[in-house]
């Protein structure tokens, strides 16, 4: 998690994904045993929090395990829990871990305020629908950065969607999403149609909530091509070597996300207040 300052009045939370590849239901529990002996040497305060510790996820499905920090020190803190998988055969054989890290800082001292570290070095880049014959549909940018963010401060960005098909008509339709957990993202349009070699504009708005969060990750559009005719679907099925489909002439476009809360301190928070007082 990103460094993060002692003395906030709300835990941050961090959202973080979690897939189910195979092709039956999975349920999951995480123990939180460490977790709970952590925060009791620290006296008794709720370092880490989980707010959905067991789940279940039907086959393909993508949901979020809602992590909660509130560091009461300048320090870092660490805990590893195990993760129990099932499914309509049992428990799994193989063994999952959840790692938690996170480092607390003194907002009074930003100078000092550690480096944000990449916990895990091999993410994969945002992926993309690539065909035989190049990318027939794509973002105009892969990640969009919504930068930090105080409560109710709003943030737009845009993004083009491109059918660089010269034949195929496309309906293009956002997935909702647990993502933003809590804040209110808007897409204008959400979805729509694209004619061949056609383009269109996105707005992108992103509304902070109360509390803070952190997330980084991806949203889903499902990309739909219109099919004319058996020469149509032969194409199309030829393109489709390398994408994610559920149907034949369906497939997915992702886009990856981030925003960070800007803290403010308690201390500039207070002569705000004075000054915007109406006397």
């Amino acid at each position: 998690m990103p460094p993060t300052p002692i003395g906030l009045e709300w835990a941050v939370t961090y959202p973080i994904e979690v897939k189910n590849l195979g092709i039956t239901k999975l349920k999951y529990q995480i123990d939180t045993t460490a977790l709970e002996a952590l925060n009791q040497s620290n006296y008794d305060f709720r370092i880490f929090e989980i707010q959905n510790p067991e789940g279940t996820l039907a086959a393909n499905d993508t949901q979020y395990i809602y992590t909660l920090f509130r560091p009461l020190e300048a320090k870092e803190y660490a805990v590893d829990l195990p993760i129990k998988i099932s499914d309509i055969e049992g428990p799994s054989p193989h063994s999952h871990v959840l790692k938690l890290r996170g480092t607390g800082y003194h907002p009074e001292q930003e100078d000092q305020k550690p480096e944000e570290v990449q916990f895990y070095e091999d993410l994969p880049s945002c992926r993309a629908y690539v065909g035989e014959e190049g990318q027939m549909a794509a973002f105009s940018y892969e990640t969009i950065d919504f930068g930090e963010l105080e409560a109710a401060q709003v943030s737009n960005r845009f993004v083009i969607l491109y059918n660089l098909h010269q034949t195929q008509k496309l309906k293009f339709d956002f997935q909702k999403s647990g993502l933003m957990c809590g804040d209110n993202l808007k897409l204008e349009p959400m979805s729509g149609e694209l004619e061949p070699n056609s383009h269109q504009n996105i707005k992108m708005s992103l509304i902070p909530a109360r509390f803070p969060t952190h997330f980084e990750g991806e949203i889903q559009c499902s990309i739909e091509w219109s099919t004319q005719g058996e020469a149509d679907k032969v194409e199309l099925k030829s393109m489709q070597g390398a994408s994610t489909c559920i149907h034949d002439n369906q497939e997915f476009l992702f886009l990856r996300l981030k925003k960070r809360t800007k803290f403010v301190s308690k201390l500039n928070a207070v002569i705000s207040n004075i000054y915007s007082f109406p006397f």
